[in-house]
């Protein structure tokens, strides 16, 4: 055990009767021993910083420097109520992280505390320098005394290394933070004879950790310790708990489904508030996911969309659901073969056509840069409404390849698309007219069974199918209508392939 210098003991010594506790005292002479912050009394008698058996440590007087952040009482209130807070919670997670919020004048204290160390001692720049950067970090200091304690609350561990996905935010708040701050605002305009105005996002967050540090760099020492000699730095009340929040990061779940219906929306469809369905492609694959894992809420992800009265077949189209703040993280392939069988039982409109899946932040970028590169497979069900003589051939439209078009943005969207034209390929056509089940399904006579045929396309992602078989009142440029020379209409359309590695 190193004994103590002179230097320190005399600092030590007078940080104790500026009200400091032992935990700070040892903070500013820049010990860095754990063993001086987990037991402060008995290594502060064997290492020679104090000679007398009782040490008023435990008081309830409030510490000069760390407003108690750092004395037991405060730490075991914080303890208990994150103990309380995870429990109620019940989140599964096997390790954890903290993250401690403090108020800003913390670190104004501290400059005063060396300044009135400086003052006594009649210090050098240098020497207070080397005082200042020895001076350990609150929250280093509370992390390493607290957190074995919460370990032990809370029966998880600490992890920062990965870091843990399981966060525990602790935010302390003091009273006459506000008050500490102004005063150096005040000091501030006043040494430069100004106007400041102070930015604020809101009206009881003025003062910021940058903000401070911003204007401790505008004045001098001088005028600092001249200001804050006039200013009473309260000690009658500690700072105190505000809140204890804890939260788990995002985890994604990813596959592909099938949408069977032509009267079912991708997401929640709602005009002027009122739902218009009943329910939604996301509704019925995500809820029954976040109800699983008890994610306080949810983000549907998907490779495109399609529309109302599209079908999805096949394949199916990628997906990814984002699950925020699950309580659930421990997710196994059991658990999603059960999500898969519970999700396909429950409803004939959409199914999942593929093994759920943990993603990872990489799956969700190739689902993101999927959306321009990938191809995609449509099947339309055509009517030929008005075939004039000089109509070609519908076996003619197999020869057609990589055909380029240009497309302005939908009549039906511009309501919330913006106004711009678009390139896109059509890769392949391939047509034929209409099987005789085919024309069943959609009670066709046979009367008129000569008019429909079926269109399977490959074209670039983005491409709107419906406007290239109509041509959108000539927004499409050409379309199957100007191919064939004729008037064509659409009258079913389904996807059925995307071409994406997913999941």
């Amino acid at each position: 055990m190193n004994l103590c210098t002179e230097e320190e003991k005399r600092i030590f010594n007078f940080l104790q009767q500026q009200n400091c506790c032992l935990r700070c005292c040892f903070r500013f002479i820049g010990c860095r021993t754990i063993d001086c912050f987990q037991d402060p009394i008995k290594f502060a008698k064997s290492a020679g910083y104090i000679e007398v058996e009782h040490v008023p440590f435990n008081n309830e007087v409030p510490c000069t420097a760390c407003l108690g952040i750092l004395q037991n009482k405060i730490q075991e209130q914080v303890v208990e109520k994150i103990h309380v807070e995870v429990e109620k919670q019940s989140y599964d997670s096997e390790t954890f992280i903290c993250a401690l919020t403090i108020p800003i004048c913390i670190s104004l204290r501290e400059h005063f505390l060396h300044m009135q160390c400086a003052t006594q001692f009649n210090l050098s720049e240098d020497m207070l320098l080397c005082l200042k950067v020895k001076l350990q970090n609150v929250k280093d200091v509370w992390k390493w005394i607290t957190i074995p304690k919460i370990e032990n609350a809370i029966k998880k561990q600490v992890d920062l290394t990965t870091p843990s996905p399981f966060i525990i935010e602790i935010i302390l708040k003091y009273e006459y933070n506000e008050k500490e701050c102004e005063a150096l605002l005040n000091t501030y305009k006043k040494t430069n004879n100004i106007e400041y105005k102070q930015k604020r996002k809101c009206n009881d967050n003025r003062f910021s950790k940058t903000s401070i540090e911003i204007l401790m760099t505008k004045i001098t020492d001088e005028e600092f310790f001249k200001c804050f000699k006039t200013v009473i730095f309260e000690t009658t009340d500690k700072i105190y708990v505000e809140k204890i929040m804890c939260t788990h990061s995002s985890i994604f779940i990813g596959g592909r489904y099938n949408k069977l219906s032509r009267e079912l929306s991708q997401t929640p469809w709602f005009i002027n508030g009122e739902k218009k369905m009943q329910t939604s492609v996301q509704d019925i694959l995500c809820n029954p996911i976040a109800e699983v894992v008890k994610a306080q809420s949810i983000k549907f992800l998907s490779s495109g969309r399609e529309d109302v009265d599209v079908r999805n077949i096949y394949s199916g189209r990628p997906f990814a659901v984002e699950l925020i703040n699950p309580q659930k993280s421990k997710i196994t392939e059991k658990l999603l073969s059960d999500l898969v069988d519970e999700i396909n039982r429950s409803s004939r409109q959409v199914q999942i056509t593929s093994n759920l899946k943990v993603l990872s932040r990489i799956d969700l970028k190739k689902l993101k840069e999927g959306e321009n590169v990938k191809t995609k497979f449509y099947r339309a069900f055509c009517i030929c409404r008005d075939a004039t003589k000089d109509m070609i051939s519908l076996e003619e439209l197999n020869n057609l390849k990589r055909v380029k078009i240009t497309q302005k943005t939908p009549v039906r969207v511009l309501h919330r698309r913006p106004l711009s034209p678009r390139e896109r390929l059509i890769y392949e056509i391939r047509a034929r007219w209409a099987k005789p089940q085919e024309l069943k399904k959609f009670n066709i006579t046979n009367k008129d069974a000569s008019a429909f045929f079926v269109l399977d396309i490959k074209t670039q992602a983005g491409t709107y199918v419906k406007e290239f078989v109509h041509g959108d009142f000539g927004r499409t440029k050409p379309s199957l209508c100007d191919i064939l020379n004729a008037e064509v209409d659409i009258v079913a359309l389904d996807v059925t392939g995307i071409n994406l590695n997913w999941p």
